[in-house]
């Protein structure tokens, strides 16, 4: 979209469900989450009282808070029961943002040229709001759905420890909250060409970090006489075979 073309989003004249879904986009994007520093249970509680507004018993919303400033959000809409539960799972929690290091706010929600500029607009705050807006529309338009729609919003998603207090302790500690036939999270996407959807790929595993120390010997010299297997040589060898090794996909 050019720059000559773009109008608002607020300017397009939203509907009553498009408005609620930009709301709770731009009250969750302009929370700070960031894992370390930022308060992830602000984040649940503010979307526990968007389900309770929006017509949510008590029963069917559970907000967390493991830790100070970490939280967790679980939420349920309950159908006919017909077919086991599905989990839809995003999280709040995001990576560091330093102002100095953008043009804007990183924690305030910019629209400009047809993109929203913020962190977490992308990853993953765009999929926790439109996970709780539609909770909120279902609810209220009254769709029962042939299985109950479990939503978690979960905290350390950023951080990958075993420490973690987000979907991790909610298996540990409220199992039965989330318990599901199968679950959705991020991942994969939605392929465009021309405004068109061309395909729907899902993401079946994700690409992880290993750490190697190498350490090279040999029987050395003096510099007099230098030895033409010299270590640092070997190494810089090796490190220029590694350079172009690609490791073989593997499913888990």
């Amino acid at each position: 979209m050019s720059a000559a073309t773009w109008t608002p989003l607020a300017a397009e004249g939203l509907n009553v469900n498009q408005q609620r879904a930009f709301d709770i986009y731009k009250e969750l994007i302009e929370i700070n989450t960031v894992t370390a520093t930022g308060d992830t249970a602000q984040a649940a509680e503010a979307m526990a009282a968007r389900l309770r507004t929006g017509g949510f018993p008590e029963a069917d919303v559970h907000a967390f808070s493991p830790a100070p400033r970490k939280g967790n959000l679980v939420a349920r809409l309950r159908g006919t029961g017909a077919r086991k539960p599905i989990l839809l799972v995003a999280h709040i929690d995001v990576v560091p943002a330093s102002r100095e290091d953008w043009s804007t706010d990183p924690f305030k929600l910019i629209e400009q040229d047809g993109y929203f500029y913020a962190r977490g607009s992308g990853d993953d705050k765009y999929m926790a709001a439109a996970f709780i807006a539609n909770l909120i529309r279902y609810r209220q338009e009254g769709y029962k759905p042939d299985r109950d729609i479990i939503v978690a919003l979960e905290t350390d998603e950023e951080i990958l420890d075993k420490d973690a207090l987000g979907i991790q302790w909610l298996l540990k500690n409220h199992r039965d909250l989330v318990d599901a036939e199968f679950a959705l999270n991020e991942g994969g996407g939605v392929g465009l060409r021309g405004g068109k959807a061309i395909r729907n790929s899902v993401q079946t595993s994700e690409k992880v970090s290993v750490s190697y120390e190498l350490t090279v010997k040999n029987k050395g010299g003096h510099s007099s006489l230098p030895v033409k297997d010299n270590a640092i040589y070997r190494l810089a060898a090796g490190l220029t075979r590694l350079s172009t090794f690609s490791f073989p996909v593997n499913l888990n």
